[in-house]
C-alpha cells in the first residue's frame, strides 16, 4: 500500500483515487485490498476487472521472459549464500597413496667400510660372528608411500569477505526488483493489450453494422434505379461506398487477430486461443471521471505527491539503488586489496609407507598465516579506480531513472485526464452523429437529399462511433499506464527467502 507522508486530505484522496484503492461507493463492505486492485477495477467495473485479472495471473504464470528473469534471480541468490559461505570454515579431507622408482639416490660404501674390519675380527677370534655386509644405496622418494590429512581453514580476517557479501546481496536485491519490475511491465502490458483487443473486436462490430447499412443503401439505390428515380452514378456511388467498408472490415478483422496474438503471446499461449469479451459501459468509465475529480482543487500539490510515491515505490529505481549499493561495495572489495589477511590452518594426518595410526606415523600442524599485498604493479590501484567510476556511473543512472519516473507519472496523469476530458465529448458526437443519420435515412427515402450528403452522414456516424470506442478503451489503457508509473507494479511475484 502506498503512503504518503502529507496531512493535506485532498493529496492522500487524490492519490487513493488515482490509484483506484478507494472504497466502493454504495456499499458497506470494506475497501478493497490494495494488492487486488488493479487498473480495470476503477475504469471498467467487474467484468473487464475478472477478465483482465485472468489474463494477468496467466501471464505472471507463463511468460518465457519472466521465467528468465526468476533463474536470474535464482543465480544471485545462489551467489549469495556462496559468498556467506565464506565467513564459516573450510574442512578438506585428502588421502594420498604413491608408488615411486627411480629418481635421486646416495650410494653409501658401508660394505667397502665395513667388511676388511669384520674379517680381521673373525681371524681374531677363528669365528664368523662379523659377517661380510654390502653397500647400500638410499633413494631420496620412496618406494611406497601414503599420506592422509584432514585439513581447516578458518578466515580470522578478510575485509574482502564482507565486501563481496554485501555486492552479492546488493545484486541479489537488484535481480529481485528488475523481477517485480518485469512483472509491473507484463502486468500493465497485458491490461492494454487486452484494452486493444476489446477496441478491435469494436471496430470490427461497428464495421460489421455499417457494412450492413452501406448494402442496404446499395439495394435501395438500385431499386430506385429500376424504377426510373435517380441516374446509374448514384447506384456506382453507393457500390463504392459498400466496398470502401468492406476493405476496411478486413483490415478491422486482421487488427483483431493480431491483438489478440499479442495478447495471447504475452501468456504463452496459442495465438489463436479465445479470448474472455468484455464491454465497458458508460456507468464503469464514470469511475475514470471519479479517479481524477479530486485534482482539480490542487493539481500542483497532488502532482508532487504522486511523483514522490512513485519514486519509493517503482521497482526499477529500487533495482537501480540495489545496483549502486552494489557497485559500492565493489570498491570496498577493491580496497580490501591493501588489507591483511589472517587465517588460522589446522592439519591432522598419517604418514608412512603404510595406512597405520601409530605414534610414528600421526602428525598435527597447527598455523597462522598472515598475508600483507606489498606490491602488484598498480593493479590494485587501477581496480579502485575502475570501481570507483562504476559507482559514479551507478549513482548517475539511479538519478537519470528518477527523473524518468517523475517525468513518466506526469505524462501518464496527463493523458488520463485527457482522455476522461474527451469521454463526454467522444459520446456527445456520436449520439450527434447517430441522430443526423437517421434524420438523413428518411430525408434519402423521401428523395429530399442526394446520395453524397446520405454517405457523408453514414461516414460520419462511423467515425463518431469509431472514435467513441478508441476514447473508451484508451482511458482504459491510460489508467493501467497511471498504475504501471506510479508502482503499482504485481504482489503476485513472491519475495524469494
Amino acid at each position: 500500500m502506498y503512503k504518503i507522508s502529507t496531512a493535506a486530505p485532498i493529496i492522500r484522496h487524490t492519490v487513493w483515487a488515482a490509484l483506484g484503492l478507494a472504497f466502493v461507493t454504495g456499499s458497506a463492505a470494506p475497501a478493497v485490498r490494495a494488492a487486488e486492485v488493479a487498473a480495470a477495477d476503477v475504469a471498467a467495473g467487474g467484468s473487464i476487472a475478472d477478465a483482465s485479472d485472468k489474463l494477468v495471473s496467466d501471464a505472471l504464470a507463463a511468460n518465457l521472459e519472466l521465467e528468465a528473469s526468476q533463474a536470474g534471480v535464482q543465480q544471485r541468490l545462489a551467489a549469495l549464500d556462496q559468498a556467506r559461505a565464506k565467513y564459516l570454515p573450510a574442512l578438506d579431507l585428502s588421502s594420498r597413496s604413491t608408488r615411486a622408482s627411480g629418481g635421486r639416490s646416495i650410494n653409501f660404501p658401508v660394505g667397502d667400510l665395513l667388511n676388511p674390519v669384520y674379517a680381521t675380527l673373525n681371524q681374531l677370534t677363528g669365528t664368523n660372528q662379523f659377517p661380510a655386509i654390502a653397500n647400500q644405496q638410499i633413494d631420496f622418494q620412496r618406494r611406497r608411500e601414503q599420506q592422509s590429512e584432514l585439513a581447516l581453514t578458518q578466515p580470522l580476517f578478510d575485509a574482502r569477505i564482507g565486501a563481496g557479501r554485501a555486492a552479492a546481496a546488493a545484486s541479489f536485491d537488484a535481480a529481485e526488483a528488475g523481477h517485480k519490475a518485469l512483472a509491473g511491465r507484463i502486468e500493465r502490458d497485458m491490461r492494454q493489450a487486452y484494452y486493444r483487443w476489446l477496441g478491435a473486436r469494436a471496430q470490427v462490430e461497428i464495421y460489421t453494422e455499417t457494412l450492413a447499412l452501406a448494402t442496404e443503401n446499395a439495394r435501395v439505390n438500385t431499386s430506385l434505379f429500376n424504377n426510373g428515380k435517380i441516374t446509374r452514378d448514384l447506384v456506382y456511388r453507393a457500390e463504392a461506398d459498400q466496398l470502401e467498408v468492406q476493405q476496411s472490415l478486413l483490415e478491422a478483422r486482421n487488427g483483431e487477430r493480431l491483438a489478440r496474438s499479442y495478447v495471447n503471446l504475452l501468456r504463452n499461449a496459442p495465438f489463436d486461443q479465445e479470448l474472455p469479451v468484455a464491454s465497458a459501459a458508460d456507468a464503469d468509465l464514470e469511475r475514470v471521471r471519479a479517479a481524477l475529480a479530486p485534482r482539480a482543487a490542487r493539481p500542483e500539490l497532488a502532482l508532487g505527491a504522486l511523483q514522490d510515491s512513485a519514486v519509493t515505490s517503482r521497482a526499477e529505481l529500487r533495482a537501480a539503488q540495489a545496483n549502486a549499493e552494489a557497485a559500492a561495495a565493489g570498491e570496498r572489495l577493491a580496497r580490501a586489496a591493501f588489507a591483511p589477511q589472517l587465517a588460522l590452518a589446522l592439519s591432522y594426518g598419517i604418514q608412512g609407507e603404510q595406512f597405520r595410526f601409530n605414534s610414528d606415523e600421526r602428525y598435527v600442524l597447527a598455523s597462522v598465516v598472515l598475508r600483507f599485498n606489498l606490491f602488484s604493479g598498480g593493479a590494485d590501484r587501477a581496480g579502485i579506480a575502475g570501481a570507483r567510476a562504476t559507482l559514479h556511473a551507478a549513482r548517475t543512472a539511479r538519478e537519470i531513472q528518477e527523473q524518468q519516473v517523475r517525468f513518466q507519472v506526469q505524462q501518464s496523469l496527463q493523458d488520463l485526464e485527457v482522455a476522461q476530458a474527451s469521454l463526454e465529448t467522444a459520446a456527445r458526437r456520436a449520439d450527434a452523429a447517430a441522430a443526423a443519420f437517421r434524420i438523413a435515412g428518411r430525408k434519402r427515402d423521401l428523395g429530399q437529399i442526394n446520395q453524397a450528403e446520405y454517405i457523408d452522414a453514414r461516414r460520419t456516424l462511423t467515425d463518431a462511433q469509431l472514435n467513441l470506442n478508441i476514447t473508451r478503451f484508451s482511458a482504459l489503457s491510460d489508467l493501467a499506464e497511471l498504475q504501471y508509473a506510479l508502482g503499482a507494479d504485481s504482489h503476485r511475484i513472491a519475495k524469494e527467502s
